[in-house]
């Protein structure tokens, strides 16, 4: 099964997909990278320097599809979990061509039936009275959520402003599956696990 992790830009998609992969055991990952002309290339990183490689603070560090194989395990089995990184969606038009085109390709994933982990940061929604929940954010859970198995990260839950922004979310998307994640402190891992396994296709 695949789950595609969406979010805008910075919201910690890539942080997620990282430390899910090292709480489920990994070590090391093999990332398939498929860019904006259907290439392929692969690479076998460390836990560490897939953290340094992959992951920033600045816009725009996933520029393709990035995706990982994973086995989730159970008391009996293993299940082969696919999770794909996308580029972060905004409400605006990327000047850059690469941008443009991983986003396209994102967007049309989602309508090849995967699960959707829709990745919001809470401690931007709550940081301040003023901020709110973006349209980018409202448009992915209406459109995934209709078509997909969906749930929402709502992530950064180690900052002090992410509580308040766990509440909005919460007002904002009543109906649809949340849980509350860290991507740092891995809290909230075990749900989004059994969320998982709980839809498997």
């Amino acid at each position: 099964m695949e789950a595609l992790v969406l979010g805008r830009p910075n919201a910690g998609k890539s942080l997620f997909l990282v430390n899910f992969a090292a709480y489920l055991g990994l070590k090391e990952i093999r990332v398939e990278v498929l860019d904006g002309e259907g290439r392929a290339r692969h690479q076998r990183l460390s836990i560490e320097l897939a953290r340094r490689h992959l992951v920033s603070h600045t816009p725009y560090k996933t520029t393709a599809l990035q995706t990982i194989h994973v086995d989730i395990t159970t008391a009996k089995t293993a299940h082969r979990l696919t999770l794909t990184d996308t580029v972060g969606l905004t409400e605006e038009i990327s000047g850059e061509l690469v941008i443009r085109r991983a986003i396209a390709i994102a967007l049309s994933r989602i309508s090849q039936g995967p699960m959707v982990l829709h990745v919001v940061d809470a401690s931007a929604v709550g940081y301040s009275a003023i901020e709110t929940v973006s349209l980018v954010d409202d448009g992915i859970a209406r459109y995934a959520g209709s078509i997909s198995t969906y749930a929402i990260l709502a992530t950064k839950m180690d900052k002090e402003s992410a509580k308040a922004g766990l509440e909005r979310i919460r007002e904002r998307f009543q109906g649809y599956p949340i849980i509350p994640i860290s991507g740092i402190t891995r809290r909230g891992f075990k749900d989004v696990k059994t969320f998982i396994l709980r839809h498997w296709q």
